[in-house]
């Protein structure tokens, strides 16, 4: 979605504010019971990976002992039967990367909330590399507006850019042939464990 909004220039629909309001409201709920057990909330993050390339983000818990950190990332949605979201696992470890390059932590483990379940990883070399991979899939897609891999589910039905989106692909199977884009790697990736 980041793409069709950067690339063509649409601003978000009514539907996407009230569902980033509402996310902001499920997270803010959380404030208080996360100062009391001894989280904190950090201030947004900036680090920069490479020439130009800057990661920002904001976790929504930390609980640092040491040089280890927790960092705890609440979801609103279902839980897989085992394992995680590939996509919330790669946002939690991004928030991991950017603390170890900042020098505020040397172990970062990872706490994925559900609502009915709690995944918990360490970001280890596999982890990292999935990230570091994602992240030259992105930088293809801002830089060079490579349309991105996307995934195609029950999901699209109710996404706002599906016209647009299957008409690039039928676009680019036209001119290209058999085209590998950005993120295709992870089409077969939905869960980790």
């Amino acid at each position: 979605m980041s793409f069709f909004e950067l690339y063509l220039g649409r601003p978000r629909g009514l539907s996407e504010r009230l569902r980033l309001a509402l996310g902001r409201l499920f997270h803010a709920l959380f404030i208080i019971p996360d100062l009391i057990r001894g989280a904190s909330r950090e201030s947004p993050m900036l680090v920069e990976v490479a020439d130009g390339v800057v990661l920002s983000g904001r976790a929504d818990a930390m609980i640092v002992r040491g040089d280890e950190v927790r960092i705890v990332e609440r979801k609103s949605s279902k839980a897989p039967r085992r394992g995680a979201w590939v996509s919330d696992i790669l946002q939690a470890s991004a928030y991991g990367f950017m603390l170890i390059r900042r020098g505020r932590a040397n172990r970062v483990l990872i706490e994925i909330r559900y609502p009915t379940a709690s995944r918990l990883f360490e970001l280890d070399e596999g982890l990292s590399s999935m990230l570091l991979r994602a992240i030259d899939d992105l930088i293809l897609v801002k830089r060079h507006g490579i349309v991105p891999m996307a995934k195609r589910g029950s999901r699209c039905l109710k996404c706002p850019f599906k016209d647009i989106c299957y008409e690039l692909d039928e676009e680019l199977a036209v001119e290209e042939g058999e085209v590998v884009e950005p993120g295709q790697w992870l089409a077969d990736v939905n869960v980790l464990e």
